[in-house]
């Protein structure tokens, strides 16, 4: 006995016809590759849109107001710089005066140095700089005037000084609230115009005359030569002096003294002791003769001796 089976309708059988045509190898229950790769690229989205939503809270906490410099490149005077500063707290602050710590890192030096190009005239050296220690300073800001307003913006002059270890270059500006440390504004750079003081940059050359003997010097080689050095050295200075003769301004000058000739020998004087010593000559000739003359009359004994044995 056959059972009736259920067909299905018309309208059902048009739309999985369609179904087949639109997709020929799609499945009941798969996804298909496009929606999967749509699908993704949504995640990615979302994921980048809460990751902007938390890091925008946090830089806004790090940053808060504005700061404009109306010059940053102020000229130095007596020693001073001077920075005009416009602060905005970004909202009134809720007290008149706020500390702010204001931090100087110097990047570029400005040297003035005498090189051996140009020996007279300095040269500007811009030398960079890394890793330098900055230069801290606290200050108050007042946002307030005498009668106690509080006011969102005010007008700040900010002195630097050569005594505070400040010099002609240039430097980054960072300025924070000393109570959360909170950065105002963004980082600045800052030109302090100056002469700074010259450094001598020029190779060294060491030269100069050869020093003079002393006296002493003089003296032992004029020895070691035979020649007294002081007489040698008045004679040559003074030839005509020596001589008798006037000097060239004509003024008459005595003769020198006569003096008496001397008896021979060596010309040294002797001591009473030593005086007594030419006696004693003779006294060592016969006897040096009387010695002479026994060793010759031994020595003639001797060989009339030989001459009996023999």
């Amino acid at each position: 006995m056959r059972t009736a089976r259920s067909r299905p309708g018309p309208l059902f059988q048009l739309g999985a016809r369609r179904q087949r045509a639109e997709h020929p190898h799609a499945r009941p229950g798969a996804i298909q590759p496009g929606a999967a790769r749509r699908l993704f690229l949504a995640r990615v989205v979302a994921a980048a849109l809460a990751l902007i939503g938390a890091w925008l809270p946090a830089s806004a906490a790090h940053a808060a107001g504005t700061v404009t410099i109306a010059d940053r490149s102020p000229k130095e005077d007596d020693g001073r710089w001077k920075l005009k500063m416009t602060i905005n707290y970004g909202g009134t602050p809720h007290l008149g005066h706020i500390p702010m710590l204001f931090s100087f890192t110097p990047t570029v030096h400005y040297e003035r140095a005498l090189t051996d190009k140009s020996p007279e005239t300095p040269i500007l050296v811009r030398i960079p700089l890394q890793n330098q220690q900055s230069i801290n300073e606290s200050m108050d800001v007042g946002f307030s005037d005498g009668s106690g307003k509080i006011f969102a913006i005010t007008k700040f002059d900010f002195v630097l000084r050569r005594d505070r270890g400040f010099e002609a270059g240039e430097y980054e500006l960072v300025i924070k609230r000393a109570s959360d440390d909170v950065q105002m504004g963004q980082k600045q750079k800052i030109t302090l115009q100056g002469d700074n003081p010259v450094i001598d940059r020029r190779a060294i050359v060491f030269s100069g005359e050869k020093k003079k003997k002393d006296d002493k010097a003089e003296k032992a080689d004029a020895e070691k030569s035979g020649e007294p050095a002081k007489e040698a050295s008045e004679a040559e200075a003074a030839p005509d002096a020596a001589e008798g003769e006037a000097p060239a301004d004509g003024a008459p000058t005595e003769a020198p003294p006569p003096v008496e000739p001397k008896q021979g020998g060596c010309g040294c004087r002797l001591s009473p002791d030593e005086a007594a010593t030419p006696l004693a000559l003779p006294l060592v000739a016969v006897g040096a003769a009387a010695a002479l003359a026994r060793r010759h009359r031994a020595r003639r004994a001797r060989r009339a001796r030989r001459a009996r044995r023999a």
